[in-house]
């Protein structure tokens, strides 16, 4: 029998109970979450690597380089959607039961929950682009995503301003979690990339060796070694940004209980 999550969702909570619960979360069921994502994950972090060492290759051919990350773009945000969309599916049965069971197999995925979690990157993306100059207002926007994924009966363009301004009235505990969270993910991943920067800049400095033709320089095995260590990187870092995801789930069953509250004062007030 499963063991009952204590740290249900839907509670008012204060950044710092976000982040206390986020990380609990997290590392009491980390094994059943990497269990159902693991795969997808891996699916991932090959198309990363694949394209990332395209773009290794190529990188002094500026046209190469540019078409190498469009296609490393797409590909990866779609990879990425759906490995987060398997990790959201058992953020919903934690939603709705308050506990997080261990999955049946390694591949049991919600066709429905992949879909409306790429569809929501897909939506938001071009508003993360716009507002790239106004850095602060894109934080409300990760409520927008995560309240319509975790709502299967919710409508994206016609609740969007409603939702976003609804983020926008918690931006203070919203960017307090977020930096907490993304502070620590930058410190682990410093360590965890650095492999793969050294890789990246010795190619670089290859093929501009070739281009003034002098020789490689490089061994045989390079383009094999620039693989294996981005995949490995690209799956170890995903499960690393991870925790920022849980937090951010957190957020919006905080948000969305602090806003339930604030409807019944103004009922109670009439």
């Amino acid at each position: 029998m499963e063991k009952t999550d204590d740290n249900t969702l839907m509670k008012a909570r204060s950044y710092r109970s976000i982040l206390a619960e986020g990380y609990r979360l997290y590392n009491g069921n980390f094994r059943k979450l990497f269990k159902a994502s693991w795969l997808m994950t891996l699916v991932y972090a090959i198309v990363g690597a694949a394209l990332g060492t395209i773009g290794n290759i190529h990188l002094p051919n500026i046209t190469a380089l540019i078409i190498a990350l469009v296609v490393l773009i797409l590909l990866t945000l779609t990879t990425e959607s759906l490995a987060t969309a398997t990790v959201l599916n058992k953020l919903k049965e934690h939603q709705d039961t308050n506990a997080i069971t261990t999955p049946a197999s390694w591949w049991k995925p919600d066709s429905s929950l992949m879909g409306r979690t790429l569809k929501a990157v897909v939506f938001t993306l071009p508003l993360f682009i716009v507002l790239v100059p106004l850095f602060p207002l894109i934080l409300p926007l990760y409520y927008v995503i995560m309240k319509y994924v975790m709502t299967p009966e919710h409508s994206f363009w016609p609740s969007l301003w409603r939702d976003y301004k609804r983020g926008l009235r918690y931006w203070g505990s919203t960017f307090l979690v977020f930096f907490v969270s993304t502070l620590l993910v930058i410190l682990i991943s410093v360590i965890i990339l650095t492999p793969a920067a050294i890789l990246t800049l010795a190619n670089m400095q290859s093929q501009q060796s070739m281009l003034i033709g002098d020789p490689s320089g490089m061994p045989n095995y390079i383009l094999p070694l620039t693989f294996t260590t981005l995949a490995l990187t690209n799956f170890i870092e995903y499960y690393v940004v991870l925790v920022v995801l849980v937090h951010f789930y957190y957020i919006y069953g905080s948000i969305d209980t602090k806003e339930q509250e604030r409807e019944q004062q103004k009922q109670n007030i009439r």
